[in-house]
């Protein structure tokens, strides 16, 4: 706890006169005062000494009350004794600052997991949920652990549930100032312009990237039918995947979305040099011949209508990534960038997701890079500690109720171990109830630390007035009773009257439990205060600081640039390219006679053909890096 006579402290005009007046007061009641014993003398005497003790006992009452006003606010809630009880100036090893306690106005320093060894200090894990309403400080604060993660050398993980130029100029003029501008990587499916190419199918076992693509269709529990549809299209995204890294082919997700539909190409992929007689090869033989029935001309074929009944959700949810804009980015087989680098070379990672124009298809792009950064974690968790990332890295999830899934908790739950330092930013509880009933006990509750903006409904107001908990209080209870009566009697004989009256007090006190912080508490909090609680033990009235800069140091960091290599490579083991969606028209062309062949007698077999528009990029480079880099430039502002 701060001392609390720094905060009694006399100076100015207004504490000296008040002083003047109360020593002369003492002074002029000396007996050796000429005219001391005058009435007039005496008025005066008095008057100094009111004036002086009536401005000094209020400097004493506030300093009494704990320095409330220390920083000013509406609320007068009594913060617990700092964790780190750090002076000013001074940072404690393995801490972040969050902001400034409003009753004493000292720097509130949040522990975080010591790298060094264990701590009385640590918390259980270094994940923060952080509620309130949109506009009330979430982002801000964010901002301020983002700028002290780029100060220590950390890397920053930052998945953007709307699309705001000002956050990523923002960003931008923190990297410039912390001299980190090289470290900047954007994936914006909104804007190719200004994006790097990405990839988020091509690296990973075949049955991480299986996985990853199934998470973007939604799980249907109690129902034995979409179960097993759920899991045969797991294995044989599997198997068809495994085919094509055995031959080295480099795929995109416009191309998995062609072949899925397409007989002829289906029917030759276990025959393609490198995957002939390989294993792989003839497990994707067996899950393909499910597909195929008798046709008249004595032989087998494809039914398409079958490919669709299992992959049809899943190839049309490929096909809207792998065109458009999307596609610009995501349809590469030589990408910029893969999520395990940038997470041991501490980029920092900027992904602002469309969800307002295009809310199916982010939502899919966002489960598919959570999908692969779940991956990437998994690749960390086996490597030795030492080369593990230092600081952890700081993912900043904001508005995650657009693109979160049911299957988030075990990422909260393992994280820690690959030394990820996750912030979770929804407005309320609500946000998370409706992806799956249970998933914000699930999520929220592996959080160690919780802050608390300005809340905007009951139900998340309760949690955390539930959550900070109660204690014993004295609840005093006054009350007062009055009454009056009159009454009169009349015979024949003479009349009588009577009057009455009481009055009674009474007073009590009893013991009872009450919140620490009130719901309404929670929703009263101004623009920029939160509450914050580590494991429900203590809590802190905090005033998060707004970091900015100048108009002339805005002007000096310029537009934000994205970094990428000037020649990217393949990654093993991928030899050259599928290039199915570069061959559409001859696939296309070639799935029309095949089915004709297969009908020698001209029969009707009528198919849907699927297709998309070869999207035409407008990447441009934008001048070269003395890394032997290219940079693109982006202005947010156009």
């Amino acid at each position: 706890m701060p001392d609390q006579r720094d905060l009694l402290k006399f100076g100015g005009s207004t504490d000296a006169l008040s002083l003047l007046a109360l020593g002369s007061a003492f002074w002029a009641c000396g007996p050796y005062t000429p005219g001391a014993f005058s009435m007039d003398w005496k008025i005066a005497t008095g008057g100094l000494a009111a004036v002086g003790t009536l401005h000094i006992g209020k400097r004493i009452i506030n300093w009494y009350h704990n320095g409330r006003h220390a920083i000013e606010s509406n609320l007068e809630i009594d913060s617990a004794d700092p964790i780190f009880p750090a002076s000013d100036g001074e940072q404690p090893p393995d801490s972040a600052l969050l902001g400034y306690i409003t009753n004493s106005g000292k720097p509130f320093w949040m522990p975080l997991v010591s790298s060094a060894g264990f701590r009385e200090e640590d918390p259980s894990n270094d994940h923060m949920a952080i509620l309130g309403m949109s506009g009330m400080g979430k982002t801000v604060a964010a901002n301020f652990l983002m700028y002290q993660q780029l100060m220590d050398g950390g890397g920053i993980f930052f998945v953007d549930g709307k699309i705001d130029n000002k956050n990523i100029d923002n960003l931008w003029q923190l990297l410039r100032y912390t001299g980190r501008e090289d470290d900047l990587v954007i994936i914006h499916p909104g804007d190719p312009a200004i994006s790097n190419r990405y990839n988020p199918l091509l690296f990973g076992d075949a049955d991480e990237v299986a996985s990853r693509i199934m998470a973007t269709v939604p799980l249907t529990t109690g129902k034995a039918g979409a179960d097993y549809y759920r899991k045969s299209a797991t294995q044989a995204l599997m198997a068809v995947i495994a085919a094509l890294q055995r031959g080295g082919y480099a795929y995109t997700a416009a191309d998995l979305s062609l072949l899925l539909s397409s007989p002829t190409e289906l029917d030759k992929l276990p025959n393609l040099p490198g995957i002939r007689n390989t294993a792989e090869g003839r497990t994707a033989a067996l899950f393909i011949n499910r597909f195929r029935v008798p046709n008249k001309a004595g032989g087998t074929m494809i039914n398409v209508e079958k490919v669709k009944d299992l992959f049809g959700g899943i190839g049309g949810r490929l096909g809207m990534m792998g065109s458009g804009k999307f596609g610009e980015v995501v349809n590469t087989t030589k990408p910029d960038i893969n999520i395990f680098d940038c997470l041991t070379q501490n980029k920092v990672v900027y992904v602002p997701l469309p969800t307002m124009g295009k809310e199916e298809t982010a939502s899919d792009f966002a489960k598919l890079f959570i999908g692969d950064y779940r991956t990437a974690l998994s690749w960390i968790q086996v490597m030795p500690e030492e080369r593990r990332p230092r600081p952890s890295t700081l993912v900043f999830l904001d508005e995650p109720g657009s693109y979160i899934a049911e299957n988030w908790d075990r990422i909260f739950e393992q994280a820690r171990s690959a030394r990820q330092r996750i912030v979770l930013s929804p407005q309320t509880k609500g946000n998370l109830d409706t992806i799956s009933e249970n998933l914000f006990n699930k999520v929220v509750g592996n959080c160690a630390n919780k802050m608390f903006f300005g809340l905007g409904d009951q139900d998340t107001a309760e949690y955390g007035a539930d959550f900070i908990g109660q204690q014993v209080s004295v609840l005093r209870t006054l009350s007062e009773t009055m009454s009056d009566s009159a009454s009169e009697a009349s015979t024949d004989l003479a009349g009588s009257g009577a009057a009455s009256g009481g009055a009674g007090t009474s007073y009590g006190e009893r013991e009872q439990e009450m919140y620490r912080v009130s719901a309404d508490d929670l929703k009263a909090l101004d623009k920029g205060e939160c509450l914050f609680t580590r494991n429900g033990q203590h809590y802190y009235h905090i005033r998060v600081p707004l970091l900015s800069f100048s108009a002339d140091f805005k002007k000096w960091a310029g537009p934000f640039r994205v970094w990428a290599p000037d020649d990217p490579k393949r990654p093993r083991p991928y030899r050259s390219d599928y290039g199915l969606m570069e061959r559409m028209d001859a696939v296309i062309k070639a799935d029309e006679e095949y089915v004709k062949a297969q009908f020698p007698k001209g029969g009707n077999f009528n198919q849907k053909k699927q297709t998309s528009e070869e999207p035409e990029s407008d990447q441009k480079p934008s001048g070269r890096t003395p890394s032997g880099g290219r940079r693109r430039t982006g202005n947010s502002n156009t």
